[in-house]
């Protein structure tokens, strides 16, 4: 797929989607439009390449806001919110968003005076379940990808390639911001608690660790499932993309090794040797057990 049939495709997806709910063109009226106007100096970016569990970090971090006291306040710009009075974080994907289409390989750069003199959070996850998960997001949810999870992988807009030198841009860059910090996926699923506490220290925000295992315990990822099935989350990109159907959901199953489950061993075995040859070996020693030599 090149970038012109993906924004074509994007944005008509985008279009049916305005079309049948006012919300959501409040939400794109905001998050496009408004959002320009605004000057707002993030505390803390949080950068992720999309479908590393940045959603799940939001709530969580939304969910101790609340239990400290403070009612989390929000921009038009959807990917601000200020956690504490005065501490606003940003959840940036930067070069790797998808919006209006993903850029093309060789333009995934680190701008690096945009983030001189920040503090900069590194969310990873292994790559091969974040292209499974991005495979179902864009196949299903919006309905721009139409080829099968075999093909995406190969893909230069969406693929491995892409994966890898976002990961590897961030990282090689990582004296560039006052702070930089890398945290994954894996990591938050088997000590949530633990992950929070050093992230809310590395930010400097007041940390009280009964109502951050309270936060927790409320973002557990059936509890978030949960609160999109029923429209709790209020949020238009926090709905399924089509009703009734499981594929489509932005919460669908957040599980550690699912490739495994989705990929048959020849595609694994590519992957393994793209990681293995391609990505950081600091990023890969992060990473789960795997096939690859670490």
């Amino acid at each position: 797929m090149n970038r012109k049939v993906f924004l074509i495709r994007n944005y008509w997806d985008k279009l049916k989607k305005v079309l049948v709910s006012a919300e959501t063109f409040r939400f794109y009226w905001r998050t496009y439009v408004l959002s320009k106007t605004e000057n707002v100096s993030p505390s803390l970016y949080i950068i992720s390449y999309p479908k590393c569990g940045r959603t799940w970090l939001r709530i969580m971090l939304q969910k101790y806001a609340e239990l400290i006291g403070h009612t989390p306040r929000f921009f038009n710009d959807s990917a601000l919110v200020e956690i504490s009075e005065d501490w606003i974080a940003k959840f940036e994907h930067d070069v790797g968003n998808w919006v209006p289409a993903p850029p093309k390989l060789e333009d995934v750069v680190f701008n690096k005076e945009k983030y001189r003199g920040t503090k900069v959070l590194f969310l990873i996850r292994d790559p091969r379940d974040v292209l499974v998960s991005s495979w179902y997001h864009l196949r299903y949810r919006e309905n721009i990808y139409s080829k099968g999870l075999a093909d995406f992988i190969y893909e230069d807009l969406v693929g491995i390639g892409k994966v890898i030198r976002f990961f590897n841009v961030f990282y090689e860059n990582r004296e560039v911001p006052e702070g930089f910090k890398v945290m994954s996926y894996e990591k938050f699923h088997t000590d949530a608690l633990g992950q929070l506490l050093e992230l809310l220290e590395f930010a400097g925000f007041p940390i009280d660790k009964e109502k951050a295992q309270q936060a927790v315990e409320a973002s557990k990822f059936s509890n978030m499932s949960k609160m999109e099935t029923s429209g709790s989350l209020k949020e238009p990109w926090m709905k399924p993309g089509a009703k009734n159907q499981a594929n489509s959901k932005k919460i669908r199953k957040g599980k550690v090794g699912g490739f495994r489950e989705e990929l048959d061993q020849m595609h694994i075995d590519y992957l393994n040797q793209q990681i293995k040859e391609n990505l950081h070996p600091d990023l890969i020693a992060m990473m789960p057990e795997s096939d690859f030599e670490k």
